[in-house]
């Protein structure tokens, strides 16, 4: 079996989280944020600290929405845009793994940026990183429900302000459709 180390912090200098998929008493099987997506792995429990939350995060790419959930309750929902037809949002399940809140008026990213444990099918770099997707605000609010991006969902400002103070950095995101 090949071993690979994954370093904390990460390289945008978060604390690196996983999303555990197994509990097997000493060993955790782990969704990995990396290529290609949905690798999974295995780490000792002892070397972690492990917290849960109730919220996930729901993309339906066909519908352009989200909807956000505490436990079986949605407590939010909204427009989304996702990636174009030659850079689509690839379906999956991801976690956030880093929270970004972008200098400025953030630009393209708009009021803040959550990046996702999934990588671009499609590009190998962008804009200076390796083609990591994301859930952010946008400077085109005209553009959300459509396909419009590199792949990242693209949200309202308001709504990625409210999954800014609300959900944690390890939530689950599954994207659909």
């Amino acid at each position: 079996m090949a071993q690979r180390a994954i370093t904390s912090p990460n390289g945008y200098g978060a604390t690196r989280v996983f999303l555990v998929e197994r509990d097997e008493g000493e060993w955790l099987q782990v969704l990995l944020p990396i290529r290609p997506n949905g690798s999974k792995g295995w780490i000792k429990a002892i070397d972690v600290t492990l917290a849960e939350t109730s919220y996930r995060v729901e993309i339906d790419r066909g519908a352009f929405r989200f909807t956000v959930y505490d436990g079986d309750r949605a407590v939010r929902t909204g427009k989304v845009a996702t990636g174009e037809a030659g850079t689509p949002t690839p379906p999956g399940r991801y976690f956030f793994t880093e929270l970004v809140k972008p200098v400025g008026d953030g630009g393209a990213y708009g009021a803040y940026a959550f990046g996702l444990s999934g990588f671009s099918p499609v590009l190998k770099s962008f804009a200076g990183g390796p083609g990591q997707l994301a859930i952010h605000g946008t400077n085109k609010p005209s553009a959300i429900g459509t396909r419009a991006s590199h792949g990242c969902v693209r949200l309202s400002n308001d709504d990625i302000t409210w999954m800014a103070k609300n959900l944690a950095i390890g939530t689950p995101v599954v994207v659909k459709g």
